[in-house]
């Protein structure tokens, strides 16, 4: 039974396609065919033209900052909605000298308040990820409500997204790791649970 979430995502992985849209640079982009969603993922050294991309393609999205300190890997996980103007900020953060890496999961249909919930939920997984340092950013935003059903899209959303970013080279984060995975293993796991589902 614990096998056939990691053969659902192999088979999502299919449908996706990974690019160099900036040539001469560390950029490579993986976009899921199915749902439009994509990871963008570069070297730090590189931000200035994660930047223009942004600026022309107008994604918006979460990010995932990722270098080592003291012996340990180090993560900072923030959000935007205009992430070409939100990023350049963190050049002139001394404590972010860490950051070697940078990947973003990035769709044209994230608003604000599904931005703030994939942060929160990224920044749960890494919090609780024993291996991986935590650097701690802006506080959880309380004012984007969502509905249920936003949040059941967007669990959809970071579990699809968590494949592309392991695609794109961030093999700290796992698929399985997310909320949704959790739920599915729940149902998969539990004796009766399945049957009662379908009821």
């Amino acid at each position: 039974m614990t096998m056939i979430l990691p053969s659902i995502l192999h088979e999502f992985r299919l449908a996706t396609q990974m690019s160099c849209p900036t040539p001469g640079t560390s950029l490579r982009l993986v976009t899921d065919r199915l749902s439009g969603q994509q990871a963008l993922a570069a070297d730090w050294k590189d931000l200035g033209h994660v930047c223009a991309w942004l600026n022309r393609n107008r994604r918006s999205g979460a990010y995932l900052l990722v270098g080592h300190q003291d012996g340990r890997r180090r993560v900072r996980v923030g959000e935007g909605v205009k992430l070409w103007r939100r990023l350049p900020d963190h050049r002139a953060d001394a404590s972010l000298g860490f950051v070697d890496e940078i990947y973003l999961l990035l769709s044209t249909g994230f608003n604000k308040s599904a931005t703030v919930y994939l942060q929160e939920q990224l920044s749960e997984i890494v919090e609780g990820e024993a291996e991986v340092d935590w650097h701690k950013g802006c506080r959880h935003l309380q004012d984007f409500p969502l509905s249920e059903e936003d949040r059941k899209m967007l669990d959809l959303a970071l579990l699809l997204g968590l494949n592309l970013l392991n695609a794109a080279g961030l093999r700290l984060l796992r698929p399985e790791q997310s909320r949704l995975a959790g739920q599915v293993m729940a149902l998969l796991t539990t004796p009766g649970q399945l049957a009662r589902a379908r009821a």
